[in-house]
C-alpha cells in the first residue's frame, strides 16, 4: 500500500467562477502545475475527488463534467503529472433530478469517494493527504483517515504543496514515506 494525494477540483485545481464545467472556462490556480510537478517527482500519486452537485441542480450534464475532467486531466498529463483517477458526486441535498437528491454517502465531506479510491487503487490513507478549498474537502479526507489540508484560493498550490511534502514525506523523488 502506498501513500497518495487527494485534490478537490474546483477553486484547488481549477478556477471556479461557480459550477465551471465547459472545457473552454478551465484554467489552472495559481501554482498548480507546480504542485503537480512536486506531487509526482515525489511518487505520490494524484487522485482527484470532486462534488459536482450542478448535475443533482440541472445545471449541467454527467457528459459536461466528463468532458471538463477529460480536458483538466489531458492538461495534466501534457505537464508530465497525470492523474490516477477522478471521482465524483453527483448528488446534491436540493437537487431536481430523481435520484440524485438528498444524502449520500460521497459527498464531501462524507469520505466515501476517498474510501472508493483507496480501495481500488490500495491507497494508504493512513500516509496520505486530501487537499481542497473548502472544510467539507478536510473533513472527507480526516473522516477517511488522511490528514486534511485547507488551500486558500489566494494562496498558491505550489507553496502548499512544498509545505506539505517537508511536513509528511522525505525529499523529492524518494519513495514517500512518514
Amino acid at each position: 500500500m502506498r501513500p497518495a494525494v487527494f485534490l478537490d477540483r474546483d477553486d484547488t485545481l481549477n478556477q471556479d467562477a461557480g459550477y465551471t464545467f465547459a472545457v473552454e472556462d478551465f484554467a489552472w490556480v495559481r501554482g498548480a502545475p507546480e504542485a503537480l510537478r512536486l506531487f509526482t517527482e515525489a511518487g505520490l500519486p494524484l487522485l482527484v475527488v470532486t462534488n459536482q452537485g450542478g448535475i443533482a441542480r440541472g445545471l449541467f450534464t454527467e457528459a459536461d463534467m466528463h468532458r471538463f475532467n477529460n480536458h483538466m486531466a489531458g492538461e495534466a498529463e501534457k505537464l508530465g503529472t497525470p492523474f490516477l483517477d477522478i471521482a465524483f458526486c453527483p448528488h446534491h441535498p436540493d437537487g431536481v433530478i430523481a435520484g440524485l437528491s438528498g444524502p449520500c454517502a460521497c459527498r464531501k465531506p462524507a469520505p466515501g469517494m476517498l474510501l472508493e479510491l483507496a480501495k481500488r487503487w490500495q491507497i494508504d490513507l493512513s500516509r496520505s493527504v486530501m487537499i481542497g478549498d473548502r472544510q467539507t474537502d478536510v473533513e472527507a479526507g480526516e473522516a477517511a483517515g488522511a490528514t486534511g489540508y485547507l488551500f486558500d484560493l489566494q494562496g498558491d498550490l505550489a507553496e502548499l504543496a512544498r509545505d506539505i511534502l517537508n511536513r509528511h514525506y522525505t525529499g523529492l523523488g524518494d519513495k514517500p514515506d512518514r
